[in-house]
């Protein structure tokens, strides 16, 4: 280095300045360089310019000329000698700073105590993206620089100070966190979205991420860092080559309504559910894949409720791996319109049909050509737009469409070209998705407001806690039974045979059953099967309290018919029990019986207190069927 610095200071330099006598080395050093010939340093540890070593000259009159920003930390005091750039880079700190002690005019004297260090000491020093608070011209404000400290030695090798080049990485460091905090956004958003969202990494598939919907939707179980297969070994033949050609050819993979047999727990019962998913190729910075992101939601109420038309698109789904996007091109001198074979079918253009730009201007919805024509108008070369086409047959479809314009270089605008992208099943999908959320938040609320109830009616009529508590965990129990034979019926309803099985269940002995019941097929919507299910675990609890179940003998018969209008009637009869008297008070079950069941089921309750036994008639309209059922699902 010194040999490099004596080169310079050997060089003959423009000297606009003049410079002379103990300031010659300083010619040509620009602003900063005349401040330092003005400078008094006598009072400075490093004195008069004339008593300044050969070799901080020189080096000072390297870094004058350097169009980079260098500063010297002369001594151990740190004595600051700068040039122009650095000036520049600290700001408002520039000109008290020079001559001056670093730790006096800095605030980080950690770093400047390192620098000086390691400069006395012979040694090189690197510091990357230190952030200094710089008084700049709006003000202070964080910046973040490399900076490379060299030490300056005597011409007999002993240390005089330090070297620094300085080169702020702001905007790099900035640009790193807006991307990291991008990533956190992104993350974050996954996280809440409402589909069930994952991340595979590799060709072995491994879990790398999976947000709350998908623990929701596939049990809170342990897959970070597993394999696919190791999480779901039953997937079959199906969905692992599915995977692998997304991972190894990078191309989008969709599904629609795919069916699955599912377990929410590791021990819990299967479930049927139908998904709408898709499989994207994660691209890593080198355009290589490096594994696969899904995404989907859970679409079971609409299949179920559109069993017919959406069984034929599980049939196709997988077979379908991207809609195919229409090709056009507008010749803005001409007003030629060029459309490709897939523009053509998604306009509803014939294959031959000469085009002007006009004749796809007029399918476009009107309702969406101001504001087509307003977006076109505003600055830009590349646009994206979505709208709706109305097709001859009468038919409306949503189009994405994505375009570049071409420009004279007077600016006028030339052509325009882009692609269509058929969106109208995704938009449909969509708005099937919110009718879903929807529907699940009526249930819900529906049912914490029956729990509410029962809790209300429980502790008002129980004559202390312990049994109260008793009684609400076998209303819970029976409501959770009724909740479970609907669920697997997807909540349309039920079997009236299979509601009073259900209910009857925890009440019937395997030796002798004193339970008979018998009547013809009856459907029952959801609501009236949750509430007829709680009537009769109302009487058979009565039963086994009071009535015919609490001894051995005890008969209880359960039998419904249905007239010809439609009349349900469905009757509780108990024999051979102890005598029967009425109670005192009204309990709940009988305020269930007698009030809610005759408002939910829209008709009447008859409750008998006869000596040789309790018996009630319930009475109801029912004019309900039953869906067609569903096909069979693979199993996952």
């Amino acid at each position: 280095m010194m040999r490099f610095l004596a080169v310079i200071v050997s060089t003959p330099m423009a000297d606009p300045n003049d410079l002379a006598g103990d300031a010659r080395f300083l010619r040509g050093g620009g602003a900063t360089g005349a401040l330092i010939a003005k400078l008094d340093w006598a009072p400075t540890a490093l004195g008069p310019l004339r008593d300044w070593p050969d070799a901080l000259k020189a080096a000072t009159a390297m870094i004058l000329h350097a169009s980079l920003p260098m500063s010297i930390l002369a001594g151990v005091d740190g004595i600051e000698i700068y040039n122009d750039a650095y000036a520049e880079l600290i700001g408002r700190r520039h000109p008290k700073a020079l001559g001056a002690r670093a730790r006096d005019t800095w605030n980080n004297s950690d770093i400047i105590a390192q620098a000086i260090s390691s400069g006395l000491g012979g040694k090189n020093l690197t510091l990357r993206d230190v952030e200094l608070t710089l008084d700049r011209r709006s003000g202070p404000e964080p910046a973040w620089l490399n900076i490379d400290c060299s030490p300056i030695l005597h011409t007999d090798g002993r240390p005089l100070g330090v070297l620094s080049i300085v080169v702020e990485t702001t905007d790099r460091v900035l640009a790193e966190r807006r991307v990291a905090d991008d990533a956190v956004r992104q993350r974050r958003m996954f996280e809440q979205a409402p589909g069930f969202i994952c991340i595979l990494q590799g060709p072995d598939h491994v879990f790398e991420f999976v947000n709350n919907a998908f623990k929701g939707m596939f049990g809170n179980r342990a897959v970070i860092g597993r394999r696919l297969r190791d999480v779901f070994p039953r997937l079959g033949e199906k969905f692992p080559p599915i995977m692998d050609m997304v991972y190894r050819q990078g191309e989008r993979y969709i599904a629609r309504a795919e069916p699955i047999w599912l377990r929410s727990t590791r021990d819990g019962p299967r479930e049927e559910r139908f998904v709408d998913f898709v499989l994207e190729p994660v691209v890593g910075e080198r355009g290589d894949v490096t594994g696969v992101f899904c995404m989907g939601f859970e679409v079971t109420d609409q299949v179920r409720a559109q069993a017919a038309v959406l069984e034929s698109e599980r049939r196709l789904s997988a077979a379908v791996s991207i809609a195919r996007l229409g090709a056009f091109e507008w010749d803005l001198e001409t007003r030629e319109a060029t459309l490709d074979a897939r523009a053509r079918e998604i306009f509803g253009f014939g294959p031959d049909e000469p085009l002007k730009i006009e004749d796809v201007a007029a399918r476009i919805d009107s309702r969406d050509m101001e504001r087509l024509r307003s977006s076109a108008e505003k600055p830009g070369v590349r646009r994206e737009f979505e709208y709706r086409i109305n097709l001859p047959d009468g038919s409306v479809r949503n189009i994405v469409s994505l375009s570049d314009a071409l420009h004279a270089a007077d600016g006028r605008m030339l052509r325009v070209t882009g692609v269509f992208d058929d969106v109208t099943e995704r938009r449909r999908a969509e708005k099937r998705q919110r009718l879903l959320i929807n529907e699940l938040n009526h249930r819900v609320k529906n049912t914490l407001a029956t729990v509410q109830s029962i809790a209300a009616q429980t502790l008002r009529s129980a004559p202390d806690l312990p049994r109260a508590r008793e009684a609400f965990e076998a209303r819970l129990l029976a409501l959770a039974a009724a909740h479970d034979l609907l669920t697997a019926e997807s909540w349309h309803g039920a079997r009236l045979s299979d509601v009073v099985a259900s209910a009857m269940a925890p009440f019937e002995t395997v030796r002798r059953p004193q339970i008979s019941r018998s009547g013809p097929a009856v459907w029952l919507t959801a609501q009236r099967a949750l509430a007829l299910s709680m009537a009769l675990h109302e009487l058979a609890t009565n039963a086994v309290k009071y009535g015919a179940l609490s001894i051995p003998e005890g008969r209880v018969t359960i039998r419904w018919t249905v007239s010809d209008h439609h009349r349900l009637t469905l009757s509780w009869v108990e024999n051979d029990g102890p005598p029967v008297r009425p109670a005192e008070r009204s309990g709940f079950g009988t305020r269930l019986l007698q009030r809610s069941l005759a408002r939910e089921l829209g008709g009447d309750v008859v409750f008998t207190f006869a000596p040789e036994g309790v018996r009630c008639e319930i009475h109801c309209t029912i004019a309900d069927t039953r869906p067609s059922a569903a096909p069979e699902p693979i199993e996952v």
